[in-house]
């Protein structure tokens, strides 16, 4: 697919989810709000039907698209990722003495839940059952809600993410589509959703930063699976399990300083995914690759369809 029709797939996009985003904040002043969900789900499957609108309409697009399920440990590192970066966040919360976890009770001997939908359970724990509930319960919810997310992941990563790969390699390609995720949020962000404290801060800097890192993240899963379903589960994950643990900590500190520590944690996962996708191929135009011997033979991304991936590698120097 060409660099004109990639444009026009995200103009239509953009106008339709920003449409429909508008139209909720109209009939619902407070985008937080419980009736404002149908308006969410309706934006968010906006992506995944207008790229079924192109494959219909353009052909030889179809065959950039990995249906299967991909590669099952790629499935679980979906959920397992999201997970342990909550966690991570609580953790640093805890140490640092900036709050409180509503749930959770750390000891040596095991953890005491006192909230939440846990499926094992709630009250005090060993450390293998409270794995074991944790696991289970993430990997449930995780699996739930990405059937609401899986319109974005269809459009994002199963139909966008190879084009922009091809046309603008691997560093370029994901930066682009980070920050064409987040925009396409922008009407409820400035509405005051995720960052009510500071919409603009959070929707002009904190989110665009934050997707581009996940937009590396997801990359690696959907690139070494062959499969756009991991990152559905793992969109899904951030949203169920992983918010539900980091949005049940009591701060004593401004809800910024959470804000940025998530940030941190979403940059570093983003980097590390960058520098194991960085090694695979050349087309990431990865700094380490500056001193080594030429090959031009076509480099190969995984999950990159060959036939747009020559039109990337034909723009190398």
């Amino acid at each position: 697919m060409n660099r004109r029709m990639v444009v026009l797939y995200c103009v239509c996009t953009l106008l339709a989810s920003w449409a429909i985003q508008l139209a909720g904040l109209r009939a619902v002043a407070d985008p937080s709000s419980p009736n404002a969900v149908p308006w969410h789900i309706a934006a968010m499957a906006v992506p995944g039907l207008v790229a079924l609108a192109f494959l219909a309409l353009h052909p030889p697009a179809r065959r950039s698209m990995k249906w299967g399920p991909g590669n099952p440990w790629m499935l679980s590192l979906a959920v397992l990722i999201p997970t342990l970066g909550a966690f991570a966040c609580v953790t640093l919360v805890l140490l640092l003495g900036w709050g409180t976890s509503g749930w959770f009770s750390f000891s040596l001997e095991g953890v005491s839940i006192a909230g939440g939908p846990w499926l094992l359970g709630l009250g005090a724990q060993s450390w293998p059952t409270f794995l074991a509930n944790v696991a289970l319960t993430g990997a449930a919810f995780a699996g739930l809600s990405s059937v609401v997310a899986l319109g974005e992941e269809l459009g994002w990563r199963g139909f966008l993410q190879g084009h922009l790969i091809a046309q603008m390699g691997l560093a370029r390609g994901l930066t682009t589509l980070g920050l064409m995720w987040s925009f396409y949020h922008l009407p409820v962000l400035l509405g005051g959703y995720n960052y009510p404290e500071h919409p603009v801060l959070g929707a002009l800097v904190l989110f665009p930063v934050a997707l581009i890192a996940d937009s590396f993240f997801l990359a690696w899963l959907t690139l070494r699976a062959r499969s756009f379903w991991p990152a559905a589960l793992a969109h899904g994950a951030v949203n169920s399990i992983a918010e539900g643990v980091v949005a049940d900590l009591r701060l004593v500190v401004p809800q910024l300083y959470l804000d940025l520590l998530r940030l941190g944690v979403a940059v570093a996962v983003g980097l590390l995914c960058w520098a194991a996708l960085a090694r695979r191929s050349p087309v990431a135009g990865a700094p380490g690759l500056a001193g080594a011997a030429p090959d031009r033979r076509p480099a190969r991304l995984p999950g990159v369809d060959p036939i747009e991936h020559r039109d990337a590698t034909a723009a190398l120097p």
